[in-house]
C-alpha cells in the first residue's frame, strides 16, 4: 500500500499524463520505512476484520505493497495488483527479503484478472480519489465480483471534512509542490458502495495527527503543528471525535 500511489487515474483527459506522474515516482525508488500512517491503515483494517491468518486478500493498487507485506507477516494468502510494473518489482523484492511469498498480479483494477468470490478482504488505501465517480463504481464492481459471499471489502481514501490536510493541499496546489496529481478527497462511498452491490457497514473518519504532516507544504508551520499535536493528545477521546481524521475508512460486505 501506498497512501496516494496508485497509477490509473480519473477519466481520459489526465489518464497519459497521471499514468506517467506515477511511473516517474517510482523510478526514483521507494521507502519501505514502517511510518505512522502505515500503522494506522494496518490497525484499521486488523481492527475492522479481525484475525487475518489463512485469509485470503487482495490489495487493489498495491503500490509499495508494504501493508500486504504486513498481512502475510500474519498469516494471510496476499494478493498484489499494481498497474505499474515496477511497484510490483519492488513489492516482490521487499517480500522476498522478508521471506514472504505472494501473488503479483499487472493489471489495471478497473478490469481485475481475477475469479469469481475468490478472497475474503479485497482492500485498498489512497487509491479511489484518483478516479471519477463511475471509475470508483466500476472498481467497487470489480472488488465486490473477486470477494466471496459474506466477505469484507475495505476502502480508505483521504477525507474531505479533515481540515489539515485540505488546508495543505490546497497550498500546495496553489504554490505547485503537490506531487501527486489529480486527488479529490471523499465525503463518502456510500453510492459506489451501494452501486456494487455491497452493504456499507460502517465508515469514519481515522487519522487526525497523520493530517497535521500535510501542515507541511506551508512553510514556518513546524511549531504551529507540534502544538495542535500536543494540544490534540491532552483532548479526551469523546472531544477527539469532533476532529475528522485524513482518512475516511468505509467497510462493506458482500451479500
Amino acid at each position: 500500500m501506498n497512501m496516494k500511489r496508485n497509477p490509473d487515474t480519473i477519466g481520459t483527459a489526465h489518464e497519459e499524463e497521471q499514468k506517467q506522474l506515477w511511473e516517474n515516482l517510482w523510478g526514483k525508488g521507494v521507502s519501505y520505512r514502517w511510518d505512522a500512517l502505515s500503522e494506522l491503515v494496518l490497525n484499521a483494517l486488523l481492527e475492522t476484520t479481525g484475525p487475518v491468518h489463512d485469509k485470503k486478500i487482495l490489495e487493489a493498487g498495491s503500490g509499495t505493497g508494504k501493508i500486504s507485506l504486513r498481512l502475510a507477516m500474519e498469516g494471510a494468502e496476499v494478493t498484489l495488483v499494481d498497474y505499474a510494473q515496477q511497484a510490483l518489482e519492488q513489492s516482490r523484492l521487499a517480500f522476498r527479503l522478508k521471506n514472504r511469498t505472494a501473488e503479483f498480479v499487472h493489471a489495471d483494477i478497473r478490469s481485475i484478472p481475477e475469479e469469481d468470490n475468490r478472497y475474503d478482504l479485497c482492500w485498498n488505501a489512497g487509491v479511489l480519489e484518483h478516479f471519477s465517480n463511475e471509475e470508483k463504481i466500476r472498481i467497487m464492481q470489480e472488488m465486490a465480483r473477486i470477494t466471496k459471499p459474506g466477505g469484507s471489502i475495505i476502502v480508505l481514501v483521504p477525507y474531505s471534512c479533515c481540515l489539515p490536510y485540505r488546508i495543505g493541499k490546497a497550498y500546495a496546489e496553489q504554490a505547485g509542490s503537490w506531487p501527486y496529481g489529480v486527488e479529490m478527497p471523499v465525503t463518502s462511498l456510500k453510492e459506489p458502495f451501494t452501486a456494487a452491490g455491497l452493504r456499507l457497514i460502517d465508515e469514519r473518519g481515522i487519522g487526525f495527527l497523520e493530517s497535521l504532516e500535510f501542515l507541511d507544504f506551508m512553510p514556518g508551520l513546524g511549531l504551529w503543528k507540534e502544538w495542535m499535536r500536543s494540544w490534540y493528545d491532552e483532548l479526551d477521546t469523546d472531544e477527539q471525535r469532533h476532529f475528522p481524521g485524513y482518512l475516511l475508512l468505509a467497510h462493506g460486505r458482500k451479500p
